[in-house]
């Protein structure tokens, strides 16, 4: 028994000495104090949003290992990697993006199990034979930078295809065309664009080229990189340098489209007549215009619809336009008007409103127009359209997530995608009322969650609303107040939180943990009603409705607030940052990563301005009041008792500043009276989390699995 009691006494001083490194390390404030519409603000790390200060880049230094070494204390931390690692050996290969184009060729990114990476294969067909197309490690070698593929488009003949490159996480990426028959990479290469985020690119219909997001500030540190973007028509096998514009502020000056804009365009396909120019952003509704693709680079631009109209997601048929809408339908309909004399308004109606599910995504093919409906965001069904009425095909079992893909109107077949929590990804192609499972994936971790079982419920929130509650534990969990809760959600740009077992809720379950997803005002699981309740002005809701599943998991003896760790990130920054500093006694602890925690300063980051669409602007002095409100930074008050909390952060993160985390964490030492630990991981290497290696989602997972059971009292996760 020495030996165990001199080993805790060891592990002690341990905790003790991290923590007191953590403690010395505390930054100063120096106080700057802004005046917003007569209020004054105070900031008292201001100067944090400097990361090259001397001061605050040692502090950052020290921060990360302070982190790093608490996190490597957790010594099941390495399991959780090793864990990681057995479950991707299960599977002969992982397969993503898969893109189905014309005459059924399957082009994807496929990674084995000893690869960091993924390469881009084909086929040209699902049954024939498999081909590499092109591997990222051999992507300017000299540099000696770990390049990932996040974005490819064939053209319509599949004769050649674009290939977009990143590295470190910073999402934003060169283009490459490869010839997809020789192999031959044709000489210029296309940098400052983004076609992972920016709706990729559009190959004309004759081939020759395609139409792309500039980004042309990208390499200026004194200019915000994200204004002023350009769509660019770029012909192939020539420099870069003689691209055309042929959608942007500067040159379409009668369209009002604003600096913070993305003026994205696109091409229905192979046959439309029309190129659509949409002025984009984080926004659900775009105004948008349409021009003829005989003069693409006239200038010419006619109205299609404006955002007032609500127009979700559309294709186009000859002179045809059938579209979504949520115009007089918070669950959305299915219409259709004429591209020539559009009327949205007043438009017929194919597919009226729902009244308890909401209309999620629809295809149209040969044989007629399909849709989905799901209902909470969590229960998902198919139909078939018909003048009588429609009918639904029912797939083998139920799936909370499914989406379509089709080839267009002339062609008969289509393809569905459908997820659970806990289950593989399915994939089936659709024909002549047939159904045929078409899995390119050769995955079979679903079993080691056969004993998950999954409850859907809702939750009555602060204001009587019924929130939806998905609440995953193994069948013989007992309700008793003893379960440690891992919970997160989103609530923003009316997203959903979609359906798909993803790595870390699995290692959560397997260490007998019960995981939670709470669908919060903000996203989209009960249409756009449901985002508009945690939007701007009723932003609250988000966190409010947070905090009432959080109270009625612990009421229903599910846990405690010393076993819940809440988790979430990006814009669920807000979400959890407003979650622990207005019920600070609710939660064990708390993960961000790479948050939205000072909403105050957003508007001066490079990805600010484009977001004041979905959550204000300091400029509008009701605008102003809202983000305050959401502002985490600012709502962290003196000799309060926070619970444990982690930010991560990527140092080449496009969209949330790193300094986000850092001034919120240097605030949350000083002023916290607890003794729970306040740890921030900032990756010189990654960004949003987006585009990583493997290694990096693996560590990143386990460090977030180790530190919410470290602090919830698993005994395997003590120092």
């Amino acid at each position: 028994m020495r030996h165990i009691y001199l080993y805790t006494f060891i592990l002690n001083i341990v905790i003790t000495v991290t923590m007191n490194a953590q403690n010395r390390n505390m930054l100063p404030p120096k106080i700057v104090i802004d005046q917003y519409h007569g209020q004054n603000i105070e900031d008292p790390y201001r100067y944090v949003e400097d990361l090259s200060n001397p001061e605050v880049k040692n502090w950052l230094t020290t921060q990360n290992e302070v982190a790093q070494s608490f996190l490597n204390n957790i010594e099941k931390r390495q399991s959780l990697i090793n864990k990681q690692i057995e479950l991707d050996t299960r599977d002969e290969f992982v397969i993503s993006k898969l893109k189905i184009s014309r005459d059924e060729y399957h082009f994807y990114l496929k990674r084995l199990p000893h690869e960091n990476v993924a390469k881009l294969y084909y086929k040209t067909s699902f049954t024939n034979e498999e081909h590499l197309l092109y591997d990222p490690t051999i992507f300017k070698p000299s540099e000696k930078k770990k390049f990932v593929i996040n974005y490819f488009q064939p053209d319509w003949k599949n004769s050649n295809i674009a290939i977009s490159l990143t590295e470190k996480g910073k999402e934003i990426s060169q283009m490459i065309i490869l010839n997809i028959q020789t192999k031959k990479i044709y000489p210029e290469i296309l940098d400052k664009t983004w076609p992972s985020d920016m709706k990729g690119i559009n190959w004309l219909p004759d081939n020759s080229g395609f139409t792309y997001v500039h980004f042309p500030n990208v390499n200026d540190p004194s200019k915000n990189f994200l204004l002023n973007s350009v769509s660019l028509l770029h012909r192939i096998g020539e420099s870069q340098a003689l691209d055309t514009p042929i959608f942007s502020r500067a040159l379409c000056t009668s369209l009002n489209i604003k600096e913070k804009d993305f003026p994205i365009t696109s091409i229905e396909n192979q046959s439309s007549k029309y190129l659509i120019g949409a002025i984009a952003g984080a926004e659900s509704y775009y105004d948008t215009y349409y021009s003829s693709i005989k003069t693409i680079e006239s200038n010419s631009w006619t109205l299609l619809f404006s955002k007032q109209e609500l127009i979700k997601s559309y294709t186009i048929i000859g002179d045809s336009i059938i579209f979504k809408t949520a115009y007089n339908a918070p669950n959305f309909k299915i219409g259709i008007t004429s591209i020539q004399n559009p009327d949205f308004k007043t438009a017929r109606i194919i597919i009226p409103e729902k009244k308890d599910q909401v209309i999620t995504d629809f295809a149209i093919t040969s044989e007629g127009l399909y849709y989905i409906t799901n209902k909470n965001g969590v229960q998902a069904k198919l139909y078939k359209h018909t003048p009588q009425k429609d009918e639904e095909i029912v797939l083998p079992k139920a799936y909370g997530t499914i989406e379509i893909h089709s080839l267009g109107n002339t062609y008969h077949k289509f393809w569905i995608t459908a997820k659970g929590w806990t289950t593989d990804t399915m994939r089936y192609e659709y024909s002549q009322d047939t159904l045929v499972l078409r899995n390119i994936n050769n995955t079979v971790n679903s079993n080691i969650l056969k004993d998950i079982v999954i409850e859907e419920i809702e939750v009555t929130g602060h204001d009587g609303q019924q929130i939806p509650l998905s609440i995953f534990y193994h069948k013989d969990m007992v309700k008793n107040g003893k379960n440690r809760v891992l919970m997160d959600g989103y609530g923003s740009y009316g997203i959903s939180m979609k359906l798909s077992m993803r790595i870390h809720r699995t290692l959560w379950l397997l260490e007998g943990g019960i995981y939670a997803i709470a669908h919060v005002r903000g996203g989209g699981e009960k249409g756009i009603n449901w985002h508009k309740g945690g939007y701007k002005a009723s932003k609250p809701n988000t966190w409010k409705d947070f905090i009432s599943c959080a109270e009625y998991l612990i009421s229903d003896q599910y846990t405690s607030s010393k076993k819940l760790a809440i988790l979430s990130g990006s814009a669920g920054g807000i979400l959890i940052g407003r979650a622990i500093t207005e019920r600070p006694d609710l939660f064990a602890a708390a993960i961000i990563e790479f948050g939205t925690v000072n909403m105050l300063r957003f508007e001066t980051h490079n990805n600010g301005a484009n977001n004041t669409k979905e959550f204000g602007s300091v400029k509008d002095p009701e605008e102003f009041k809202s983000l305050l409100e959401m502002d985490a930074y600012h709502h962290i008050e003196k000799n309060e008792k926070y619970p444990a909390v982690f930010l991560t952060a990527g140092l080449n993160d496009p969209r949330v500043p790193a300094w986000f985390s850092a001034k919120f964490i240097a605030k949350l030492q000083a002023y916290d009276e607890s003794n729970n630990p306040k740890l921030l991981l900032v990756d010189p290497e990654s960004g949003h989390g987006i585009d990583d290696t493997k290694t990096k989602i693996f560590e990143r997972y386990a460090n977030i699995v180790a530190f919410a059971f470290k602090q919830t009292g698993h005994p395997d996760y003590q120092f």
